[in-house]
């Protein structure tokens, strides 16, 4: 990305990666995490949910970490609601089909990257086989 107007959507793969520190792309967590500092984020709502577990909360550094991240006056919490239902039912039909390794979130990030008016440059992901076709469409980097 060469700077500009560039936009990042960040999936929740990539913040397991950046405060799991035996999480196997953690290093290459770290050297992205650049990222986020230099560019404007965007995190839809769903990510915030999968991100914010049960295990996630009981650390308390983790947490600060994370929270100066969502804080930053570049970063977009981007509301879901107007792709739920159409997610819903693309997870169900795919699973109903015999395809069903795609998760609801899954389902909802499609949604945004297929929506031409959510400005994204790149994507910042360590499930890029999910997402990679999407992309390769809308002409998203993955990173």
């Amino acid at each position: 990305m060469a700077g500009g107007s560039e936009i990042i959507l960040v999936d929740s793969s990539f913040f397991f990666a950046l405060f799991e520190k035996n999480d196997s792309y953690h290093k290459d967590a770290v050297k992205k995490q650049e990222w986020l500092e230099e560019f404007p984020i965007i995190v839809p709502w769903p990510i915030l949910y999968e991100t914010i577990n049960s295990k996630f909360v009981k650390l308390p550094a983790t947490i600060r970490r994370f929270e100066n991240i969502i804080r930053r006056s570049d970063t977009e919490l981007l509301d879901d609601s107007e792709y739920r239902d159409e997610a819903y039912q693309e997870t169900l039909e795919l699973a109903k089909r015999g395809y069903g390794a795609r998760s609801l979130v899954d389902s909802v990030l499609h949604a945004i990257l297929k929506d031409m008016n959510v400005r994204i440059s790149a994507m910042l992901t360590f499930d890029d086989r999910d997402f990679r076709p999407i992309c390769a469409s809308r002409e998203i980097e993955i990173l």
